[in-house]
Parts: structure tokens; C-alpha cells; sequence
């Protein structure tokens, strides 16, 4: 892995701004601040519960604080510090397309290497050129991101970069002690766009076993202007969007609960055909509707250690209606639709082993029928599916069980899952013949605590991801019957090895440090890629690798807090030697905070630098690296008349750069001033 002189400075600066912060803080008493350390936050995705630092992988865990923090007005922005994490394609209203360790294109030519999940309901789309997620961060409490295939274990084959969670908001996270009503306002503005915002939450418990909670946001941005003070054309964005969510505790048990829950997420608006590349530049208008609804069952038997049963049965419904293509002759409205009804079943029993030690065992098994529909209303009357966006349905089921064993300072994790997929075309598609898969893919991980400090890591997962609809049926031109039907599953192996280090009372009673390093190498076989203009739309291009490191490390204290992210990735095509244009640039992110803790006030700054991304197979998709700073202020007056107020300010891109991030086809948001204020009565 080639490291230039610009990314070893990366990884310098990121190692001496702990040190530095550290030793700032040498000469006063401190009480440690683990709110603001996220490597000491738990994780609930990967197992049974732990802290970020203790799990053998690549984890990050953004929960409410953390997420109100970035003032985020998309999902990138809020994912944007995650080392090893990537947006792309379209912003606002055309939806996000996102890249985990070099995998995940904005193209939706495969974004399916990656799940993204919704309260455990898997999101897919895929429209040529436009993002593939659609939702708002104000909805979410919490969000974990669990880098690397290992998550297929638990949450489906195909997870080949990785696996996205979100959590929904719930009415008990707004409701304290004997609280029967709660009511939540949260609005601000940007600057560079006039980009407004405002939510609403509403609380209730009608009844002492049952919380209610209602959730509505609307969001507003002009088109914003670069550093350089230019407009960037299609960058206007709108949305809509409303939660409704209730929970039900069975005889007052909070482990034995009826939930369910809605989500809508909707933008009527013009766009550019393809924000993705700039391939495209005719406008059209598209209404963008999303919707996600779930119904949970949880059971923990009043403790039976055999027994923690949870279930649910959810409903999505991703969908765009497409107008004023005048670029299509003939077609006067599209519109582009992945239905699914989903599944999942899991239980959790715990047991005793010989000697103090512990073991955890899951199993569960998962269902799902997506129907993939694209009619074309013409004047003469309606066509099905194009050459490129063919309509049909995709079956999937799975079985999986994953142990954990803790025996002394080992903790093992061997896992296995069973998946079968069943394609069949639709309407428009001009071949009858249906596509089987099935595949196997078992893991196992572990980690060894050599003492209270350094703890090591690792994991080898075998992880099979098994063509879409769209790679099978696509084909080259509407008489073309060259359909991918002989394509062949991807194969990872993948391999991690790591280190942590926790120190405590370093420069002072009840500081702490901690430090989370892990290396990567994923070997694709088969992997699937865009074809020729003489051969199937999507072929296997053979073997590719991605590899790379991760390192997080963090310092806190009473009134200081350092935290530091470095991503560095490559990525080739191992037939012939040329890098994979996949690749994100490597990245340090920085964030140095300082605590006012009599005023409940923070101040800190965040920085995002990047080296050139020059490892790619055209000058003209090459970058060049940047430098990023931003201001941030928190502040929650405990006394007075704004006593219970959340104020937070913000300053992005202070110097007003002018840049392009990799994998992006537009200029980044120059210069913008953010204020968002909340209060909850």
C-alpha cells in the first residue's frame, strides 16, 4: 500500500493533536468527559452489547447528542466523519449514494455491497444516476456503522463493504419520570443556501403501558454557492418528512413490548437527470416519495437466560414519478419503484461455561419479496421496464447463528449464515428464464485483552453477494437479448487484524486515551462491473482488492476533549494491475473541543484534510487534496429565562475553500453560518 509524503503527515498531525491536547491539559485536575469519546460509546449491531473499543471491528456509533452536533441537513453530512466512509452521487432531493472502504458507487451500480437499514428494515434502490438512500437525520436517535463484511452474519449476505443502522426516535427518549407529555420544537438556518429547517415532536403516554410519539420535519435550501462565490446549478433541495411511533409494554415488563412505527419521507421538485456525473444535464421533475413501516414484537421471558426472542414484519416502499423527459421521445411520465414486504425473526440465549465465563448464541432467519417496477406512460399507452431498468421480483431468505463465547480474557465470535435468492423477470423483459443462488458465509473473529491497556483483535469472513435484478435483466439496447443471465455470484475474503489501547489518569486524575488500529484486506472474486458495448450489460471483471487502515484515537478530560479519524485505502484490479476508481482519497478528520462545564458550554473546532487521489485510470477523474475547517459552539443554559434551551452554532468551510470531494461530482458548500436552536417543554 503506497503511503505519500502528504498522508504520512496525515497520520502524524492526527497522533499529535492527542499528545498535544494531552499535554495542554497536564496541569489541572480532570474528571473524565465519556460522552464526547465515541470509541467508549456501546454498540448494540455487532453482537451482544459493548463499547466501540472492545469490539473485534470497525464500528462507529453516532447516537442523539453526536447527531445533533453536525447540524446535518443530509445523511452524508452526518456520516461524513466516519473514517472509511464515503458519500456520493446526488445531494438533497436525488438521494445519497455512499462508499464504505472503497465499495458502493453513487451510480446504483451496486449499492446493494452495502445494507442500509431503517429500525431493521432494509432499504434498497437503484434509478441509473440517482442516489439510492432517502431520508432525513432528524428522524434518528442513533446510528451505527459497522465497516467490513463481517456484519452479513447477522444482517444479510451481499454486506461486502458493510452495514448502515439507523434508529428511530422514541416517545420515552423525550419523556423523563412521571412525564405524560412532552413536546420538542428544533429549527434553524444556513447562510450560503438560506437553507431553513424546522421539527416537531410530540410525546404522550395515554396510559401507563404506552408511549405515543409523533415526529414531523420540513426542510427548505436555494441553490448554494462554492468558495469562490459561484452558484453549483441542481444543488436546490426540499423535503418533507413525518414519523409516527408507539410502543406497547405487556404487564409494564420494558423487555416484553407491541411496537410499530411509519416513516414518510417526500420532495416534489426539478432536478438534473444526473447529478451523479454530470452526464446528464437536462432537467426533469421527479416527486421522490419514501416510506418505511414496521411491526416489532419483544420477548425476554421475564430473564430466562434461553430466552430473548425479538420479531418483526415491515413494509418499503421506495418510489419516483419522473416527468418532463423530453429527452425520451415519446415517454411522458416514468415512474421507478422497489416494493418490499421483509421479515426477521432472532433469539438470543445465554448460558454458562466452565469456570467465571460467559456464552451468547443467536439465531434467527430473515424473508423478504421486493417487486421492481418501471412503467412508461406514452401517448399510445404504457411500456414496462427499460433496457436499462428492467422490472421484476427478487425472493430472499437466510438463516444465520452467531455464538460469543468470553472465555477469560478471549472473546471469541464464530458465525455462519444460509442464503437463497430467486429472481424472476417482469413485464418488458424479453427472456422467461429465472435466476437461483444460494450461498454460504461463515466468519469468526476474536479478541484477546493482554492486560487493562492493549487488547488485539481479528477476523477472517468468507461473504458471498449474489446478483440484483437489475445485473441480471439489464441489457445493452431494447432488441438486445444479451442479458447477464450466467453471472456469477461475488465472492469476499476478507481478513482484519487490530490493536487497542486505553490508557487512564495520564496527565491528570480521570483523564482517559484510547486508541483503535485496524488493518484490512478484501479479495473480491467475480466481482461484477458495467460491460462493453458487444458484451452483457454487467459481466464478472474477475479479482479485485481493497485494502487498508483504520486508525481512531481520542483523548478526554474534564474540560478537553481530542478526537482523531485516519482512513487510508487502495484498491486494484489484480488481472491487470490498474487501480479501481472506487477508491476514496485518504483522510484525516480532526476535532479538538474545549469544555466550559459551570456554563454547560463547548467550543471546538473540526477539520477534514485529504491527500491527492491520483490512483485512479483517468487524468480526469483525478482530485486534488484539501483542507477543511469548521467552528462549533454548544451551549445549554441550566438557569435563568433560557434555562432548557439547545443552542448550537456552527461554521463551515471558515476559509471558504473552494473543492471537490472524490467520488463527487460537484463543487463542496463554500462558507456557511449555521444556528439551530431547540427546547423541549
Amino acid at each position: 500500500m503506497r503511503i505519500s509524503n502528504r498522508t504520512r503527515g496525515l497520520l502524524l498531525a492526527g497522533v499529535a493533536q492527542i499528545v498535544l491536547a494531552g499535554v495542554a491539559h497536564a496541569q489541572e485536575e480532570t474528571t473524565a468527559t465519556a460522552s464526547q469519546l465515541s470509541l467508549g460509546k456501546v454498540v448494540v449491531s455487532a453482537g451482544q452489547e459493548k463499547v466501540a473499543i472492545d469490539t473485534p471491528q470497525a464500528v462507529t456509533t453516532l447516537d442523539q447528542d453526536d447527531i445533533d452536533n453536525t447540524q446535518a441537513s443530509t445523511i452524508g453530512d452526518l456520516l461524513s466523519g466516519i473514517p472509511g466512509v464515503s458519500t456520493m452521487g446526488g445531494v438533497g432531493a436525488l438521494g445519497q449514494g455512499f462508499n464504505i472502504r472503497g465499495m458502493g458507487t453513487g451510480l446504483a451500480d451496486s449499492d446493494s455491497r452495502i445494507l442500509m437499514q431503517i429500525d431493521g428494515t432494509t432499504k434498497f434502490f437503484e434509478q441509473y444516476r440517482m442516489g439510492s438512500f432517502f431520508s432525513d437525520p432528524e428522524l434518528y436517535k442513533r446510528v451505527e456503522v459497522l465497516r467490513g463484511p463481517a456484519s452479513s452474519t447477522l444482517y444479510g449476505a451481499g454486506a461486502l463493504a458493510g452495514v448502515v443502522n439507523f434508529t428511530s426516535k422514541d416517545a420515552s427518549d423525550f419523556l423523563t419520570g412521571d412525564d405524560r407529555f412532552s413536546v420538542r420544537l428544533r429549527g434553524g438556518f444556513e447562510t450560503n443556501a438560506d437553507a431553513q429547517f424546522g421539527s416537531g415532536v410530540l410525546a404522550l403516554k395515554p396510559v401507563e403501558n404506552l408511549d405515543v410519539l409523533a415526529m414531523y420535519t420540513v426542510r427548505r435550501s436555494d441553490e448554494y454557492k462554492n468558495g469562490d462565490g459561484q452558484i453549483v446549478p441542481t444543488s436546490k433541495a426540499e423535503s418533507d418528512s413525518y414519523l409516527l411511533k408507539t410502543r406497547y409494554y405487556i404487564g409494564g415488563n420494558k423487555k416484553h413490548n407491541l411496537w410499530a412505527s411509519y416513516q414518510n419521507w417526500k420532495n416534489d421538485s426539478t432536478q438534473i437527470y444526473d447529478q451523479a456525473e454530470a452526464f446528464g444535464t437536462t432537467p426533469v421533475h421527479r416527486i421522490t416519495t419514501d416510506q418505511t413501516g414496521v411491526f416489532g414484537y419483544e420477548n425476554d421471558f421475564a430473564g430466562n437466560p434461553l430466552l430473548d426472542l425479538k420479531a418483526q414484519v415491515s413494509y418499503a416502499n421506495t418510489k419516483v414519478n419522473q416527468t418532463d423527459t423530453t429527452f425520451l421521445s415519446g415517454v411522458i411520465e416514468s415512474e421507478f419503484s422497489y416494493k418490499t414486504l421483509q421479515g426477521r425473526v432472532e433469539n438470543v440465549s445465554e448460558f454458562k461455561l466452565p469456570g467465571d465465563n460467559v456464552g451468547f448464541l443467536t439465531i434467527g432467519a430473515q424473508a423478504s419479496k421486493q417487486e421492481r417496477r418501471n412503467p412508461r406512460r406514452t401517448a399510445t399507452g404504457t411500456n414496462h421496464g427499460a433496457a436499462t431498468h428492467p422490472e421484476g421480483d427478487m425472493e430472499k431468505y437466510g438463516l444465520f447463528a452467531q455464538g460469543e463465547f468470553v472465555l477469560g480474557k478471549l472473546t471469541l465470535i464464530p458465525g455462519a449464515r444460509i442464503d437463497w435468492t430467486k429472481l424472476q423477470p417482469g413485464l418488458g423483459v424479453t427472456t422467461t428464464q429465472k435466476v437461483n443462488d444460494s450461498a454460504i458465509s461463515p466468519k469468526i473473529a476474536a479478541m484477546y485483552a493482554i492486560n487493562e491497556t492493549f487488547s488485539v483483535f481479528g477476523s477472517i469472513a468468507h461473504t458471498v453477494r449474489m446478483p440484483v435484478l437489475d445485473e441480471i435483466y439489464s441489457r445493452t439496447a431494447a432488441a438486445s437479448t444479451n442479458y447477464s443471465l450466467n453471472l456469477k455470484p461475488e465472492e469476499s475474503e476478507n481478513y482484519e487484524i487490530g490493536g487497542t489501547l486505553q490508557f487512564r489518569n495520564i496527565f491528570g486524575q480521570g483523564d482517559q486515551a484510547n486508541i483503535k488500529t485496524t488493518l484490512f484486506q478484501n479479495d473480491v472474486d467475480n466481482l461484477i462491473a458495467r460491460g462493453t458495448a458487444t458484451s452483457a450489460y454487467f459481466v464478472n471483471i474477475g479479482k479485485a482488492r481493497y485494502k487498508g487502515i483504520e486508525v481512531e484515537a481520542e483523548y478526554g478530560a474534564r474540560n478537553i476533549f481530542a478526537r482523531a479519524a485516519v482512513s487510508i485505502i487502495d484498491g486494484e484490479n489484480r488481472l491487470n494491475g490498474q487501480p479501481l476508481n472506487t477508491i476514496p482519497a485518504n483522510t484525516l478528520n480532526l476535532t479538538l473541543g474545549y469544555v466550559f462545564p459551570a456554563q454547560n458550554l463547548i467550543v471546538g473546532w473540526r477539520a477534514e484534510i485529504t491527500d491527492d487521489q491520483d490512483k485512479v485510470t483517468a487524468v480526469s477523474l483525478r482530485t486534488p487534496g484539501y483542507d477543511v475547517h469548521n467552528l462549533f459552539v454548544t451551549w445549554k443554559p441550566q438557569a435563568g429565562a433560557l434555562a432548557g434551551l439547545d443552542v448550537r452554532v456552527g461554521v463551515d468551510n471558515l476559509f471558504d475553500r473552494t473543492f471537490q470531494r472524490h467520488l463527487m461530482s460537484l463543487d463542496a458548500e463554500g462558507r456557511t453560518f449555521k444556528l439551530t436552536l431547540a427546547r423541549t417543554f
